[in-house]
């Protein structure tokens, strides 16, 4: 196939990851991708659209766009946490009215500085990822103000002289489905084309005439388009016209071996994050696994996901070389993890191992 850009790369563990312009060391590294998750990836690279991931809470939606930066050696992810009073607007941009307003009436008269609009907006996640992918000069009439969003291009950027370059970047617009109804459909457009405009910056009266000041038509250069990850949970259907423009895949609740893979990462990652290396041998693993897989098929109102069984795992774990308590009595302590409701806790407790003795 042509569309093959992603499932031919590899992690690179070394490429640091800014998130929203703050450091991220640890999301996305080890992530375990099965090969009908890496040919939607795939898909929708080469075909340029969002990919909307649905699947089960705590089963690796969210953090799949940092391993998709990670294993694209992206440095720069944008991340939108959709709000059930999130507007369209708020993907692209906010414009903070209230403080201009207080800025206006109470700023002394001996300070003669005009307020302008621009240094009341602030781009998020969709809207930086856009800017990002411009060159400096096709974009700078949307980047002055005193707190301008610092483009990768921009001559008083602080990256290295040879990283200064519109660059491609990884959006995540996280459960979207918590948002109105109207506010995919208000998106359409946008997300098709690439293109956003911020009517508060036009200017009127004497001065120059800019109106609604946009972001050009986005470049033919591929590889400068954004990757977009959309989550969502399935609480609520989406419009239809919404999912037309998606490449969908939903993330199925992964087998044992791959179960196993996934707290053996884990387990690494928290090992650097906190500096403690922690082992679960694979006896262990397999007892736990198999609990869960009973459990998953009671009547339970609330599944273990995978994010409830790696912090199982953790919680069973213990350093090398030391000889912990019988694994009965760590499930037991484990058991918070996997249930988070009393009535799954009480089936839960009814499959755990006796204790010795």
């Amino acid at each position: 196939m042509w569309f093959n850009s992603f499932s031919d790369q590899k992690e690179d563990k070394t490429i640091p990851l800014a998130v929203n312009g703050m450091a991220e060391d640890f999301k996305g590294k080890g992530y375990v991708f099965n090969p009908e998750l890496e040919a939607a990836v795939d898909v929708a690279i080469g075909l340029g659209r969002p990919l909307l991931v649905s699947g089960e809470p705590g089963g690796g939606k969210t953090e799949l766009g940092f391993a998709i930066a990670r294993r694209l050696g992206i440095s720069r992810l944008h991340f939108f946490s959709t709000r059930s009073v999130s507007e369209a607007r708020d993907l692209f941009y906010t414009y903070d009215a209230i403080r201009r307003f207080r800025d206006a009436n109470f700023r002394g008269t001996a300070d003669e500085k005009r307020l302008e609009a621009v240094d009341y907006i602030e781009y998020q996640a969709l809207g930086a990822a856009i800017l990002d992918a411009h060159g400096y000069g096709n974009v700078s009439h949307m980047l002055s103000g005193e707190r301008a969003y610092l483009h990768p291009d921009d001559p008083k950027s602080d990256l290295p002289r040879d990283q200064r370059r519109p660059q491609r970047t990884v959006v995540i617009i996280d459960e979207i489905d918590k948002a109105s109804r109207d506010f995919p459909n208000d998106v359409l457009s946008e997300i098709e084309t690439l293109q956003f405009s911020v009517p508060e910056l036009s200017r009127h009266g004497t001065g120059p005439e800019l109106k609604r000041p946009q972001t050009p038509g986005f470049p033919a250069d591929p590889t400068l388009r954004p990757i977009i990850v959309i989550t969502s949970n399935e609480e609520r259907q989406l419009p239809d016209a919404f999912l037309r423009r998606c490449v969908f895949h939903q993330i199925q609740f992964p087998d044992n071996d791959r179960l196993h893979t996934i707290i053996e990462n884990n387990l690494q990652r928290r090992m650097t994050k906190t500096g403690q290396e922690l082992v679960l041998d694979e006896g262990d693993r397999t007892k736990l696994l198999a609990i869960v897989g009973k459990f998953r098929n009671q009547p339970v109102d609330k599944k273990a996901g995978v994010s409830e069984i790696v912090d199982a795992a953790f919680l069973l774990a213990s350093p090398p070389g030391t000889q912990p308590p019988e694994l009965a009595v760590r499930l037991e302590v484990a058991m918070v993890a996997l249930a988070k409701l009393k009535n799954d806790r009480d089936i839960l407790s009814t499959l755990l191992p006796s204790k010795a003795g």
